[in-house]
């Protein structure tokens, strides 16, 4: 059950609900190039640090068909329609951008974010669709330990850098009406350096882990 969940929403699902997220954030926003951000900034995202991840510093790896090395061809569009889901249930429409609203939407992204990729990955593990080499792992402790010990947090600064980025560029696109392409990809660019500060508490905690590894087994 669990690997048929998976090959379902990262093989089957990522296209069909790529196209779905831009139809449905266009016809809420009225903004094409809005839904457009939504969409490449988690496939770049999902291709970029991931990639990172695997084929560079080997915190991961995944298992399946269609691989690039150590992760999947298609790995930006297995984020790009999930996170867009997600902002599109966190941020109701209409919703003006107050800093009550935009804390709450931030918080919404997060914890749903969290839940979802957190439940997405315990699946991966307990099927050795994903390995995680972290300490947690090495210890040889339960598919939960693993994905918790990082996840909880990490996979909810995902989900609220993302919303955090998607709200700029709302503001922009969408409430200013500026559609310049050059602040298109300024807005892009600053998306993916929030999302990648958000992505790398992982990697300070895994070297902290390491360390006090270490330390320890020197005493």
């Amino acid at each position: 059950m669990k690997r048929a969940y998976l090959i379902l929403v990262d093989f089957v699902l990522p296209m069909p609900m790529t196209a779905l997220m831009y139809y449905i954030w266009r016809q809420r926003t009225g903004s094409a190039l809005f839904s457009v951000y939504v969409l490449t900034l988690g496939v770049l995202f999902g291709y970029i640090f991931p990639g990172i991840g695997t084929n560079v510093l080997h915190l991961w790896k995944f298992n399946g068909p269609l691989r690039m090395k150590n992760y999947f061809l298609h790995h930006g569009f297995m984020y790009a329609p999930y996170l867009a889901l997600v902002f599109y249930v966190a941020f109701a429409p209409g919703t003006p951008l107050t800093w009550g609203n935009i804390i709450r939407i931030l918080l919404c992204g997060g914890c749903l974010q969290s839940v979802l990729s957190c439940h997405h990955d315990i699946c991966g593990v307990s099927t050795g669709m994903i390995e995680i080499h972290s300490m947690p792992a090495r210890l040889k402790l339960s598919p939960v330990e693993i994905v918790t010990d990082f996840g909880v947090i990490g996979f909810g600064l995902v989900g609220a850098s993302f919303a955090g980025s998607c709200l700029i560029a709302y503001h922009t696109i969408v409430v200013k009406a500026i559609s310049d392409l050059r602040v298109f990809a300024l807005l892009v660019a600053m998306g993916l350096a929030i999302m990648g500060l958000a992505a790398l508490q992982y990697l300070i905690g895994e070297r902290a882990q390491l360390f006090r590894s270490v330390e320890n087994s020197t005493r």
